[in-house]
């Protein structure tokens, strides 16, 4: 981005690296919100029958902890007092047509 700033050229990024760059840039969003555009995060925690070393004990608990609504809420609230909006959306729950939406 900073490059696409000193060169008044055009880049793709996701909303939390321009934020917490902007003071930094002389870069506008020009579009945003299409589905095409998610960059969407995902937990999953793998099969302990394939992979006997891993922690599964500890997977399904972060899992859990990533997916309660506590936590769903805070992912919900982060930057919001720094940048004035959300660096991230809760998808927890949401079907795939309401992926990405606020």
């Amino acid at each position: 981005m900073k490059i696409a700033s000193e060169k008044e050229a055009y880049t793709l990024t996701d909303r939390a690296t321009y934020l917490a760059n902007r003071a930094t840039l002389d870069l506008a969003i020009l579009f945003a919100g299409d589905k095409a555009l998610l960059n969407v995060y995902h937990v999953i925690v793998v099969n302990p029958a394939k992979w006997t070393k891993v922690n599964a004990a500890g997977a399904r608990a972060f899992a859990s902890f990533l997916l309660s609504p506590e936590t769903q809420t805070l992912i919900g609230q982060f930057g919001v007092e720094k940048f004035g909006q959300s660096l991230f959306i809760p998808d927890a729950g949401k079907d795939e047509a309401e992926v990405g939406a606020k």
